[in-house]
């Protein structure tokens, strides 16, 4: 994922941070670019390809999340409107920048859907304390 990332301009530095949520794959996930963290969310995986939705965010934004006190997709949508979509066909890397209001609802978080996390869960502890320092 990190080497699809970095074909992207101004991604070159991209390390994957923490998986929040898997399947065979991430699903929701943070990734650092030099200073800045950003949530990326899997919004659609195929035999032919796979697109991810990503934006800039705050350690506070994902504690939060992580804590259950917003919603997946207000933690999407939270901070910056700028948002980032990458496509990838197993060849080639699009991308393209959107507007929050130019997102399709379907390709966003379920309206009301908390991330459930407990302590335990997802390294919880490890990661609050990681992302308050």
């Amino acid at each position: 994922m990190e080497t699809k990332f970095r074909k992207i301009s101004n991604f070159q530095k991209v390390i994957l941070d923490t998986i929040l949520f898997e399947s065979k794959y991430p699903v929701l996930f943070t990734c650092k670019n030099d200073k800045d963290i950003y949530l990326f969310i899997c919004c659609f995986v195929n035999f032919e390809k796979i697109k991810w939705i990503g934006t800039r965010t705050t350690y506070d934004n994902l504690i939060d999340l992580l804590e259950n006190k917003i919603t997946i997709r207000d933690a999407f949508l939270n901070g910056t409107n700028n948002k980032i979509m990458i496509e990838y066909d197993g060849k080639e890397v699009e991308y393209e920048l959107k507007k929050s209001s130019e997102i399709p609802d379907e390709i966003l978080p379920t309206v009301g859907e908390y991330m459930d996390a407990e302590e335990g869960e997802y390294e919880y502890k490890r990661i609050c304390q990681n992302w308050r320092r």
